[in-house]
């Protein structure tokens, strides 16, 4: 086999693979005291042990897909199943932007609050968000720390949103 030929399959393996790898809500690195909870095509959810903190994971769609596909009694009164419910405020999310391109948030319906990152990998744009529950010891400086190391670990930075 020639040069010429050996360097085009290469190419075209590169390309197969590269396609093959494309970035889902759940390919990310996740630190290790999180283990997942649950996936779908849409979202994954983390959580600690206690499941009062956790990463989510949203693919940033800007329709009702999550609504229709998703049975979400487990996460009733803990956590939103629509990404796109931490990166907009309304009567029961307040939401402040940071300059970094994140967000705080508070959850009054579901007595949560974080920090909320819009990132793109792929081509997609991905909801990344650090949560925890008001009622546990987390405060918003620890979820802030989570999301950069969530981010370091992933090679992501978070874009405007």
């Amino acid at each position: 086999m020639d040069a010429k030929k050996i360097i085009f399959a290469l190419m075209v393996s590169a390309l197969l693979i590269g396609s093959a790898c494309a970035a889902s809500v759940n390919s990310f690195n996740i630190d290790k005291n999180y283990k997942n909870i649950y996936s779908s095509d849409y979202y994954s959810v983390y959580a600690d042990n206690n499941q009062d903190s956790g990463i989510l994971v949203f693919k940033n769609v800007d329709d009702d897909v999550y609504d229709d596909k998703v049975n979400d009694d487990i996460f009733d009164h803990t956590i939103q199943h629509d990404g796109r419910e931490y990166i907009v405020a309304d009567d029961d999310l307040k939401l402040d932007k940071n300059s970094d391109n994140t967000a705080n948030f508070t959850d009054y319906e579901h007595a949560t609050h974080g920090v909320s990152e819009v990132i793109k990998v792929d081509g997609e744009q991905f909801i990344v968000v650090s949560w925890a529950k008001d009622s546990s010891n987390i405060d918003t400086a620890k979820l802030i720390s989570i999301l950069n190391d969530f981010n370091k670990n992933n090679k992501v930075e978070a874009i405007a949103f």
